[in-house]
């Protein structure tokens, strides 16, 4: 019997990153299966920023079955993926962390505390700084070889959008910089994925 696809697995979760979902899919998991099958029978670190419902949480849980998978979301106690009030975990390979990922401080505890992660994604608040502000804290935490996603990148274009704050680039100029890097082979950046909505960087 074959293993289900990471886009299987993320429709029968019901998370959006999937192609189908009943309020817009962003069809990210075509993108992500490619990438990270070569990783889903090792044991892995997957840090995902934005936990909401859970619904992706455990499409990573299933997909890498022997994986650590840690969830950050500044929104708390809504459901058993963001307990803080529960002694007992989600599942037992499942860790949540309450902050706010536009805090550097923050992040400096996580990575004080966490050894480096081999996937991160960015699903959370999809504001510039807080996209910004994570990236510049956790890119040094992530493994050499280590896959960093962000999401939802489309929210930066439109005119007034409300997700480019002042004080920091847009998403996009910000990701602009990354490409330069990597074309001048800069700050460790070994290449960048580019798809509709989604980015992808390598860490060398």
């Amino acid at each position: 019997m074959s293993m289900k696809t990471l886009d299987e697995i993320a429709i029968k979760h019901g998370t959006d990153k999937a192609t189908e979902h009943p309020t817009g899919a962003h069809g990210y998991t075509p993108h992500y299966d490619r990438l990270f099958s070569p990783l889903r029978s090792k044991e892995v670190k997957v840090l995902e920023i934005g936990v909401g419902g859970g619904e992706s949480i455990q499409t990573w849980l299933e997909y890498f079955p022997n994986a650590l998978i840690y969830g950050v979301d500044i929104g708390k106690n809504t459901n058993p993926w963001n307990d803080t009030l529960s002694a007992a975990p989600a599942h037992e390979r499942y860790t949540f962390i309450d902050g706010d990922q536009s805090k550097p401080e923050f992040w400096k505890t996580v990575t004080d505390t966490l050894d480096p992660f081999d996937i991160i994604i960015d699903d959370g608040g999809h504001f510039n700084d807080q996209i910004i502000t994570t990236f510049c804290s956790l890119w040094f935490a992530l493994k050499p070889g280590g896959l960093y996603c962000i999401e939802d990148l489309g929210v930066c274009y439109g005119v007034g959008t409300v997700f480019v704050r002042p004080g920091f680039p847009s998403h996009s100029d910000f990701l602009k910089t990354k490409l330069d890097e990597v074309i001048k082979d800069t700050h460790g950046i070994d290449w960048m994925c580019l798809s509709k909505e989604l980015a992808i960087l390598r860490k060398k």
